[in-house]
């Protein structure tokens, strides 16, 4: 620990935290149930769409049309919708940033904490670089589930988990913040964050002084 008690990272889970990611994914839901079914999906469907894998997604949409598919067409099925995914994303640009979290990343890099964000899809780089905040993030971290992604993001940033926070969106990334030991930020809803060290509704609520204060008094 540095006798100036000041944090040296922050990783960031990107779902929800740079852009709307379950809009975004929503969306392709839509149209590859209207390119598979000939049917859209209707919007009063879209919350229940929130933070789902691709394989939970599917299972919802083929319940709303009474489909059961073999495994195999399910597995051409989350390619098909991952492809309407990459056009949506395709179309971002800077007006889809999130509220507050250009300025975020702005007090951190003016302040010298590293910066890293977790990549599930392969595709992060790219939707940064279109929403105009690649330039503010020091290294990304592609995993899985399977792994322990805050911990590989330390280790690319050669930093030691307890001076760093994690700003996570789901009760997964809290668990997987404090794994590393680290002070974990959830960004969401309050029941589902519960075990988070503190808790926002949306990122634009975050502040450089908040946090640094936030993870001193955890030390």
């Amino acid at each position: 620990m540095k006798g100036c008690l000041i944090m040296d990272g922050a990783i960031f889970s990107f779902n929800n935290i740079f852009i709307n990611t379950n809009k975004l994914s929503f969306t392709a839901w839509q149209r590859f149930a209207m390119y598979e079914f000939g049917m859209g999906l209707p919007g009063k469907l879209a919350s229940q769409f929130d933070n789902l894998t691709p394989s939970q997604g599917l299972s919802l949409v083929l319940a709303h049309f009474n489909a059961n598919p073999a495994p195999r067409e399910k597995a051409s099925m989350i390619a098909e919708w991952q492809k309407f995914l990459n056009e949506e994303a395709d179309s971002l640009s800077e007006k889809d940033q999130l509220p507050g979290i250009k300025r975020l990343l702005l007090n951190l890099y003016d302040h010298y904490v590293k910066i890293a964000v977790l990549d599930a899809n392969g595709d992060v780089q790219n939707v940064l670089k279109q929403i105009g905040l690649d330039n503010y993030v020091d290294s990304i971290v592609k995993t899985n589930d399977k792994e322990k992604p805050y911990l590989t993001a330390v280790n690319q940033l050669n930093l030691v988990g307890a001076n760093c926070i994690g700003v996570g969106t789901t009760a997964h990334d809290i668990e997987n913040i404090h794994h590393i030991n680290a002070i974990a930020i959830g960004v969401g809803d309050a029941k589902t964050l519960a075990n988070a060290d503190y808790q926002v509704v949306q990122v634009g609520d975050l502040r450089y002084p908040m946090l640094q204060k936030i993870w001193e008094d955890k030390q």
